[in-house]
């Protein structure tokens, strides 16, 4: 993520290691895994994310909000609001916090409220952005 690329100097300056052996390095870990159809959603999130909920807590709450809710913001917002700590006192939930939820394709039944939901020609909600794919 972003986050670690600017900042936290202090952790890549060891003149004895590579960037990539630093503490803290832009080189992500990556993970290929097969799509089958039962795929909802993907959701890829750090630290601030993973230390306030386990996978299968985050993996029930997006599901629970996708059928709330339309905007995939939004989902991310009730996950945000969730992790946030009420006080800096209890040390969790003070850590930043970024997210992003892939939508592979939409629940059977949303029991969102009709303002929430844009309108289209068959009468499902519209994506906030189309993405087109690119192949490499």
């Amino acid at each position: 993520m972003f986050q670690f690329t600017a900042g936290d100097m202090e952790f890549k300056q060891n003149k004895f290691l590579p960037a990539e052996k630093q503490i803290v390095t832009a080189n992500p870990d990556i993970n290929t895994v097969e799509l089958c159809d039962e795929d909802e959603f993907v959701v890829l999130a750090c630290d601030g994310i993973w230390d306030c909920m386990s996978s299968q807590q985050l993996v029930d709450f997006v599901r629970e909000q996708l059928h709330l809710k339309t905007k995939l913001s939004a989902v991310c917002e009730s996950v945000l609001d969730r992790c946030l700590a009420p006080s800096t006192a209890g040390g969790e939930g003070c850590d930043n916090m970024t997210m992003i939820v892939v939508q592979f394709k939409r629940p059977a039944q949303s029991s969102a409220p009709a303002e929430e939901q844009s309108s289209s020609s068959n009468g499902q909600a519209e994506p906030e952005t189309k993405l087109e794919r690119s192949e490499s």
